[in-house]
């Protein structure tokens, strides 16, 4: 009887310790890494690989801007815009603390029309404020704000509300405006090639086969011995959505860090593959000077 007591005990404790291993040793399997779940913003959320660093950036410039963009509480899930939520939520690791509006409006190419002006606006950059539409006609903001009249596919649209007084709303409305009229070909020709191995936050790899897609790079660091970059991608999607930070399904070790050093010639993400050859930056537009309030255009 205490040998069969003492059996018993034996097991149940055999059971407890390999129930105890199991789990000490799965945990840094699943655990993540480069990620700080109690981080508020892309740069204190996502932690660089070991010996990499981010490179310094002035505190106005676009790079500061991308990583201190807000994000919502660890483990917030990716909504469209009528509400629901995308189900595949193993793509993704963050969600940007950013609106997505009540239309079908903010898809992929316009998330990054999005994070261009929403920088220039709030550095008072105007002038710097310009995006193409789809008869690839320039939109400056400068023009559209004093009460630009155009005339697209046919239908006369006037630009300017009389009534509305705050300035934010009315970047909005030019916002809108533009994401109406743009797509992932119209985003080309505010672009201009760029090379992945000085790839920089605002990049964006945007490849205009069918169906198009545009992701967007929202952060890197650098390996100072080597020279080798890793960044992080996001992107929203069709039908408008979150601005979501994407895993890398090509290296689940680094992820969601891409390494330039790892990639030969594709670049994966999880719901489209890219190649070196499409990744692009905004070109530095020129001020463009103050028009009169009764220019009109007509396209």
């Amino acid at each position: 009887m205490i040998q069969r007591i003492h059996h018993i005990i034996s097991n149940a404790a055999r059971k407890y310790l390999l129930l105890w291993l199991v789990v000490f040793f799965a945990v840094p399997l699943f655990a993540q890494p480069f990620i700080d779940p109690e981080g508020r913003t892309v740069e204190s959320r996502f932690i660089p690989p070991p010996g990499y660093a981010r490179m310094p950036a002035d505190e106005i410039s676009y790079d500061a801007y991308l990583r201190n963009l807000p994000l919502l509480p660890h483990g917030s899930p990716v909504k469209y815009y009528d509400g629901t939520e995308k189900p595949n939520d193993d793509i993704y690791v963050a969600v940007v603390a950013i609106d997505i509006g009540l239309e079908d409006l903010q898809q992929a190419p316009e998330i990054c029309i999005r994070l261009r002006g929403e920088y220039l606006f709030k550095q008072e950059q105007y002038n710097k404020i310009s995006f193409t539409i789809s008869n690839h006609k320039n939109i400056p903001y400068v023009d559209w704000v004093e009460g630009l009249k155009m005339i697209i596919d046919g239908k006369t649209y006037w630009t300017k509300s009389p009534t509305e007084a705050d300035r934010y709303a009315t970047f909005k409305r030019y916002l809108d405006f533009i994401f109406t009229h743009a797509d992932i070909e119209t985003l080309l020709d505010d672009v201009q090639r760029s090379s992945l191995d000085r790839v920089m936050p605002g990049d964006m790899l945007i490849q205009i086969t069918r169906p198009g897609h545009v992701v967007v790079v929202l952060d890197v660091a650098e390996n100072a011995g080597t020279g080798d970059r890793v960044f992080l991608l996001a992107q929203s999607y069709k039908p408008a959505q979150s601005l979501h930070v994407l895993v890398n399904p090509g290296n689940e070790a680094l992820s969601p860090w891409h390494s330039v050093s790892d990639i030969d010639d594709k670049i994966l993400t999880p719901e489209f593959i890219f190649y070196k050859r499409d990744l692009r930056r905004f070109r530095e537009m020129t001020e463009t000077p103050p028009k009169k309030k009764t220019t009109t255009f007509y396209f």
